[in-house]
Parts: structure tokens; sequence; C-alpha cells
């Protein structure tokens, strides 16, 4: 009696393991990772479609300051930059194209994190991104899986710089001096 339930628990558990959803493997966490990269330097939105599910949302503390211009306009800084696919397309696709470079790639079953910079002048920007991901094949995507949230941060008073919208204080020529007692 121990024995059959004891097989029937080990079946039961291989079962489970055969029918549950596969991870990320490293071609489909670069190819998300590009395509998040190409949503910023070419968007579109049939790659936005491919790459992003419908209930998609963006969290950025960064891009909600740039969107108030660094102020402290309508857009709560904790809150969600965009709460749906949709939202982001009509956030996103009036945006100039800026370079985008994926620097590293690290991923687990579900989650890529993506260390990436901007070559902006006059400031580069360098920012950290970590996307959950869900499995979603779809017939003619580049992966099985698709972001279905994301968390992103980046030097953003760089990107206020290239904007035009903070400028830095000169530079000072004297140096403060300190004195340590001894």
């Amino acid at each position: 009696m121990h024995f059959s339930t004891l097989t029937s628990a080990t079946l039961l558990a291989l079962a489970s393991l055969a029918t549950a959803n596969p991870c990320l493997t490293y071609n489909d966490a670069n190819t998300l990772a590009t395509n998040f990269g190409k949503l910023i330097s070419a968007y579109s939105n049939k790659l936005a479609n491919q790459t992003l599910t419908p209930g998609f949302v963006d969290y950025s503390e960064s891009v909600n300051s740039l969107i108030d211009n660094g102020g402290t306009g309508p857009t709560p800084l904790l809150g969600a930059t965009f709460t749906s696919r949709a939202k982001f397309e009509a956030g996103s696709a009036p945006q100039p194209a800026v370079p985008f470079t994926v620097k590293n790639l690290w991923y687990n079953c579900n989650t890529i994190t993506i260390r990436w910079e901007s070559d902006q002048k006059p400031q580069p920007v360098v920012g950290i991104s970590v996307a959950q991901t869900v499995y979603a094949p779809v017939t003619g995507n580049p992966s099985k899986f698709m972001i279905q949230s994301i968390w992103a941060e980046f030097d953003s008073a760089a990107w206020a710089v290239n904007l035009g919208v903070l400028v830095p204080a000169p530079k000072k020529e004297k140096k403060r001096e300190v004195a340590f007692e001894g």
C-alpha cells in the first residue's frame, strides 16, 4: 500500500512537471532584450505587439520624472508609467528614436535583467531594466515568451540634460579645501 501511494505521488509530480510552462532559454531572453531595445531605438506597434502582452505594465520613476519634465506634475512618481500595451504604444509611438545598446543580460526561468546604454549627446544614459515574462506562444513571434511587466530605472538627470530640460550649473574653478584636525 505504501509503495503504491509513493508511486502515485511520484507519477503525479512528474505529470505536473510535464505540463508546466517551459523556462526562458538564452535565445528567448536575448530576443526579448533586443526587442525591448528596439522599442526605444526603432519603435513600431508590430514589434510592441510581438514583445509585450496586452496587459503589459511598465514601472519607471525615471520615465515618470521625464514625463513631468522633472516637476511634480500629474504623473505620480511611484505609480505605474503605462498600465497596458495600448497605453505604452500611445506614449511611445510619437517619441523620437534614441540609440540603445544591450550591455549585459542575465535571466532565469521567467525574468530578464538588462543593463543597457543609450549613447545620447551630450551625456550617455545607462540603465537597468528587469522584465517579467510569460510563456505566450504566438505564431510568427520571434520568441514563445512575451514581456508582462518591466521595472526600468536609468540616469534621468542625464536624459533631462540631453532634452534641454535640465541645465547643469557651471563648474567651479576653485575646489574647496577640507582641513582635518589630528
